[in-house]
């Protein structure tokens, strides 16, 4: 018995580490590079003409070269900032993320920009409006931003205390 289970843990040992090792494109500082990540990685460089397994040795040098600054900023971030600091970090990540999906037209920025315009003329205002086309990226990011927070708001349960 002792002898079966000490052969069943070698084997499991052996063909656990096997099936890491194959998954793995590298390491920096011991933090492993997965062949997944690779190829994610040569898909966006290369728009999917290459894979991990048809590059040669240099060029998987230099992909992991490549990848290598990421994973020690990630690592050292996780080190370095505080909890509060993460917490903004990833609020900031999401709310960018959320925006790129939020979908705002150019006649919703027109509007917007009608209605900001037409507000400054009205308060006499003596500064330069620029033309809608030198606005109009911001003038959508700040809409995208201001239908995420109205969406966050309209499912909020707020309770003064």
């Amino acid at each position: 018995m002792k002898k079966t289970l000490v052969i069943l843990g070698l084997t499991l040992a052996f063909t656990t580490h096997h099936a890491v090792a194959a998954t793995a494109a590298g390491t920096v500082n011991g933090m492993t590079i997965t062949v997944e990540e690779a190829n994610s990685a040569l898909n966006t460089i290369t728009k999917g003409t290459k894979t991990w397994e048809k590059l040669t040795a240099d060029e998987k040098q230099q992909l992991i070269n490549m990848m290598a600054p990421a994973k020690l900023v990630a690592a050292e971030s996780k080190k370095s900032l505080t909890d509060k600091e993460k917490e903004a970090a990833l609020s900031g990540y999401w709310m960018q993320k959320k925006m790129s999906t939020t979908e705002v037209t150019d006649i919703e920025a027109q509007e917007a920009y009608n209605k900001m315009k037409t507000a400054a003329e009205k308060a006499k205002s003596t500064q330069t409006i620029p033309a809608f086309e030198a606005v109009k990226n911001n003038i959508k990011m700040q809409l995208a931003q201001e239908k995420v927070v109205s969406q966050l708001m309209k499912n909020a349960n707020i309770k003064i205390k």
